[in-house]
């Protein structure tokens, strides 16, 4: 399972599948390039997801 996230000028804008359900690799991928459109030039990345009861990305 993943999350996509999506930092602009070193601050987090985009977090998909970080609840701790997480995504399958194809919905991961999808919402990666989703997120590249959105955000040109910016880093978009595909983490492992953590498990909901793990606190998921403590990116908030």
């Amino acid at each position: 399972m993943y999350t996509v996230v999506a930092f602009a000028q070193g601050r987090l804008r985009a977090e998909v599948g970080g609840d701790g359900t997480g995504l399958t690799a194809y919905e991961a991928t999808h919402f990666a390039r989703e997120l590249r459109e959105e955000f040109p030039g910016e880093i978009v990345a595909i983490l492992p997801a953590r498990k909901s009861w793990l606190g998921g990305w403590p990116y908030n």
